[in-house]
């Protein structure tokens, strides 16, 4: 982790339906660390779903949103934050991440995740589920830039276990 470090928060970015819900959870538990699900953590505080959020308030509402419970979370200690498919859209987010903790790109083929998925549930893919490619277009970049390591999987291995067993194995000197 980057000298300024302090609190050991592990931030895991990557395409909606890349893994970062099940691989964070199952790092956080490896840790003993607190695990925070930005978009449920969210849906907590607002009473509301992602979805619903979207739909009642728009995007650059729960982009801001989204944002302020980034800061907020990023001064917790010993935590894994699996955040939201767009949080590398605000440079703000970028910083924050870059800066006070170690972040994690899942970088996964959008053709991939679309066979994995159901797009119904997602609220940017739900309409048009090519979506995921154009987002892949606009964001694979700034993942790149903000991600301290970078986990290359296409595949789940013959089992969820075994895919956190190679995720660890590429992190684990950064922890």
């Amino acid at each position: 982790m980057n000298d300024n470090n302090t609190n050991n928060t592990i931030f895991i970015i990557g395409l909606p339906g890349c893994g970062k819900s099940i691989l964070s959870k199952m790092l956080a538990e490896y840790l003993n660390y607190t695990l925070y699900d930005m978009d449920s953590f969210i849906e907590k505080r607002k009473n509301k779903t992602i979805t619903n959020i979207f739909a009642d308030n728009g995007e650059a509402y729960f982009r801001n949103l989204e944002s302020d419970v980034l800061e907020e979370l990023s001064n917790s200690n010993n935590s894994v934050i699996s955040t939201g498919g767009g949080i590398v859209l605000a440079d703000r987010n970028r910083k924050i991440m870059k800066e006070k903790g170690l972040t994690i790109f899942i970088d996964r083929s959008p053709e991939i995740i679309l066979e994995n998925i159901d797009p119904r549930k997602r609220p940017l893919l739900a309409k048009d589920k090519n979506k995921l490619l154009e987002l892949s277009k606009q964001r694979d970049s700034l993942y790149r830039e903000t991600a301290h390591i970078i986990f290359t999987h296409n595949t789940w291995e013959d089992n969820i276990d075994n895919t956190f067993k190679k995720f660890y194995e590429e992190i684990k000197e950064n922890i």
